[in-house]
């Protein structure tokens, strides 16, 4: 599937998720971390971004574009550990409704 689109219907709508995962998004976010932990998501985005900022092949020459991929980077970074929060929250209010349930 291709998610880079300039077309303006697609400007702010999910491209990736499916039908569950835009009726509830936390499926995407629990399928996310059981794939990837939250260390080597934080490893994976640096190693990115390093190619990007510091490779004689990266896309950034211009130090302002090089700047914007920093910010970017620690925004993305920034999101991935909300979203882990968020996943941590939501499997705590699991188990202690469960736990709930098995005491009655």
């Amino acid at each position: 599937m291709r998610t880079f689109n300039k077309h303006p219907q697609w400007f702010n709508v999910p491209l990736r998720l499916n039908e569950d995962q835009k009726q509830n998004p936390g499926l995407a976010i629990e399928e996310f971390f059981e794939c990837y932990h939250l260390h080597e998501v934080r490893e994976i985005l640096w190693n990115w971004m390093v190619e990007v900022v510091s490779s004689p092949h990266g896309i950034s020459h211009d130090h302002h574009e090089r700047n914007n991929h920093i910010y970017f980077y620690e925004k993305i970074e920034a999101l991935v550990e909300a979203a882990w929060m968020v996943r941590r929250a939501i499997r705590r209010h699991i188990r202690r409704r469960e736990r709930r349930k098995r005491s009655r």
